[in-house]
């Protein structure tokens, strides 16, 4: 055996070289050097073992310490980051669209992601207001209908008219007296309130608003009236909260009979069965201090839970909006007739059979609905 080799219980192993004296270890190689034996050391010892032990545990605990301190922080900036955003995000007046409808424009990083239709008559929370490039333009909190989530997005403020914000109750104080909130101790709550001001003709302005929370089994469509400076509690129709969807989508105010008395036009979602849904078009206005209904035309209407034995087309065309079997597609527009705007239902009623993705026939239906005195003549 070489002079080299060194003998331990009948085992021979190569003698450990010594370093160069050149090699100076940093300090990442020297904590490297306490964790992993070097490859010349051979069979590591328990007094190594210890030595890494030891080395692992003070790093962790300096490691633990440095994260705490991170966390904690990070913790105080975004409570700050939170205070300057509720504080920046606070109104600040209303945005009363008197001609609609208006554009309002999304944008991140400034860029331009999507845009929301404003009906007229739309009451909307002004957030801040600037001039930009010669115009004026305002940014608006809106809620969104098909999800009841708050949008935020700018809008050319020329031509719609700001409010101060003293001037109507605050979303919270409408939630109050319409008894839309929820039960105390739970937060996270998505409450939603939509807004409309409907003209009275000589009796002033209605505050219409429509208010909704999921989790809620019913939302409110409520007309506070003015008096006294103020406005106050009135009338009030409940709607069913069914199938995650909030009962109005949309809506806008109009004059439709030219004696300055405006209509609130909602959609409307509904839904008779698994395969029967659809969107119905309701003109309503405020008479003797309560809402009445003065017509209803669906937009959607999809009956495919029962179809007939033989496909019949019923005359006149209109009957076969909503008959089994059928899906329609329709669409109004107001024709006006003198001083009244008579509404006009378009629609393309399609047919199907059992087992078909493509329907078998269809029939287009245009049918206006002239004012009988009471209301608009029914479209079937």
């Amino acid at each position: 055996m070489s002079k080299r080799d060194i003998s331990r219980k009948g085992k021979a192993f190569p003698q450990v070289r010594r370093r160069s004296r050149k090699w100076r270890p940093t300090e990442a190689n020297a904590i490297w050097t306490r964790l992993v034996p070097h490859k010349d050391y051979g069979v590591d010892s328990p007094v190594a073992g210890m030595t890494r032990l030891r080395t692992i545990v003070a790093i962790m605990r300096s490691l633990l310490a440095t994260l705490g301190f991170v966390v904690i922080i990070g913790a105080i900036a975004v409570n700050e980051l939170r205070a300057k955003d509720n504080d920046h995000h606070q109104p600040i007046a209303w945005c009363y669209v008197q001609e609609g409808p208006l554009e309002l424009v999304r944008k991140v990083a400034g860029r331009r992601t999507s845009s929301l239709s404003l009906g007229r008559g739309t009451l909307a929370a002004v957030l801040k207001t600037e001039s930009k490039n010669g115009g004026a333009r305002a940014l608006l909190r809106i809620t969104d209908l098909e999800t009841l989530n708050p949008v935020e997005g700018w809008v050319d403020s020329s031509t719609a008219v700001i409010i101060p914000i003293t001037r109507f109750p605050s979303d919270a104080e409408v939630l109050r007296q319409v008894s839309i909130e929820p039960p105390n101790g739970l937060t996270g709550w998505r409450t939603a309130v939509a807004r409309w001001l409907v003209k009275q003709g000589d009796s002033g302005t209605a505050l219409v608003c429509f208010a909704a929370a999921f989790g809620l089994p019913i939302s409110r469509l409520v007309a506070f009236l003015p008096e006294g400076g103020k406005y106050v509690h009135g009338t009030w129709l409940e709607f069913p909260f069914s199938d995650m969807k909030p009962a109005i989508v949309s809506g806008e105010a109009r004059d439709l009979l030219g004696d300055g008395v405006e209509c609130l036009i909602t959609h409307e979602p509904f839904r008779e069965g698994p395969a029967t849904f659809g969107v119905n078009v309701v003109i309503r206005r405020l008479e003797r201090g309560n809402f009445s209904s003065l017509w209803k035309a669906p937009l959607q209407w999809q009956n495919l839970g029962f179809f007939p034995r033989e496909m019949q087309i019923l005359q006149p065309l209109e009957r076969n909006a909503g008959a089994p079997g059928t899906v329609t597609k329709g669409e109004v527009e107001f024709q006006p007739h003198g001083k009244v705007y008579t509404p006009v239902w378009k629609a393309t009623v399609e047919f199907f059979a059992v087992g078909q993705d493509k329907p078998i026939e269809s029939r287009r239906v245009t049918k206006a609905c002239p004012w009988t005195g009471a209301q608009f003549e029914p479209v079937r």
